[in-house]
């Protein structure tokens, strides 16, 4: 009797593990199947094509745009349970590469660097890495070399943190020959925007200003600012931002042939507590900073175009919802004239 009271215990056990397995794929993948719309990953080449990646009822697909000639079909899908996690044209815009990682960082961060031929619409895997590779950029000055952001793990440091890469160190990628280069072994907590000068050896970065972080209460004044790290020599690392600035600077790009950049940070708090994200001008040489946009919302992502000497970014204006809601706008470099960007394979709603 005993016997058979365990195994109907055993048994109603493994029936109900089954069913909330089931329900918790079925719910896991409603919730992906939401994902809709335009995401902050985008790219614009120096003739001015832009390259930009949107969901579809939770599948991510690569579309490009040119000259406002609008398409309404993606170039590439990928499945389900993958995302783009950025793309970078190449110098001479007829090469797009591309990062692709599982969305569910829990189960793997390992992640693909893929390479779009944009005549042939051709494309191959490049390389792999068991990390997370969160950004590229290829070298303006040779078209042979990525450089990129490689994260070693994803994880909370705390529990009362949200879980996000981190351990990161700038690499780069030789595509003729597939050679691998670390170029720094910091192992920082974040790093972001990457930027690559277009005239010496050296790269742009965003991250903490933790040089002189000695103890616990030093964490929580550092501030995150920008970086250049010279590929020659790896010692060589030097804050180029406002070193008084007591806020955080984020996405930034760097000002074609001047000693200038666009970066993002915060403007204010709104009354419902949410900080409203900006973009400003920073002039590194005399170090006049002057705000350009006043849209309160989460304005990032800013893109220089050579082209058009217009400058792009993104603005989410569902910020500090469940869901984004990403528009691409453009203005002057004086932060005049700004307007919306039309793109295809976007659903008006």
């Amino acid at each position: 009797m005993k016997r058979k009271k365990l195994v109907m215990i055993l048994a109603l056990v493994f029936s109900t593990t089954i069913i909330l397995s089931v329900l918790g794929m079925i719910f896991g993948r409603s919730d992906i199947e939401k994902q809709q719309g335009l995401t902050n990953i985008y790219d614009i080449s120096t003739e001015g094509m832009i390259a930009y990646a949107v969901y579809e009822s939770g599948q991510p697909g690569i579309y490009l745009q040119h000259d406002q000639e609008i398409f309404d079909n993606p170039i590439l899908q990928l499945d389900l349970d993958q995302e783009v996690l950025d793309m970078s044209f190449s110098p001479d815009g007829q090469s797009l590469a591309y990062v692709v990682s599982n969305k569910d960082k829990e189960v793997s961060i390992g992640s693909s660097v893929l390479l779009l031929e944009i005549e042939t619409m051709e494309q191959k895997r490049l390389f792999g890495d068991q990390g997370l590779i969160t950004e590229i950029s290829f070298d303006p000055k040779d078209a042979d070399l990525l450089f990129y952001f490689r994260a070693g793990t994803f994880e909370n440091y705390s529990p009362i943190a949200s879980v996000h890469p981190h351990e990161f160190d700038l690499f780069s990628y030789c595509i003729s020959d597939g050679e691998k280069i670390r170029h720094t072994e910091m192992e920082q907590y974040s790093m972001r925007s990457l930027n690559v000068s277009p005239i010496d050896h050296a790269v742009f970065v965003q991250m903490d200003d933790d040089a002189d972080v000695k103890t616990a209460e030093d964490i929580f004044e550092t501030k995150q600012r920008i970086f250049r790290i010279s590929i020659e020599q790896q010692e060589d690392i030097s804050v180029v931002s406002q070193r008084d600035r007591t806020t955080d600077i984020y996405d930034f790009a760097i000002v074609p042939n001047k000693n200038e950049v666009i970066f993002q940070s915060v403007s204010k708090t709104n009354k419902n507590g949410t900080f409203e994200y900006e973009l400003y001008h920073y002039n590194l040489e005399n170090e006049q900073e002057t705000q350009l946009t006043y849209l309160k919302e989460s304005t990032s992502n800013p893109i220089i175009s050579p082209q058009s000497n217009k400058v792009f970014f993104m603005v989410d204006k569902q910020f500090g919802k469940k869901y984004a809601d990403y528009h691409l706008y453009q203005m002057d470099m004086d932060g005049s004239n700004q307007e919306e960007v039309k793109l295809g394979g976007l659903v008006d709603e």
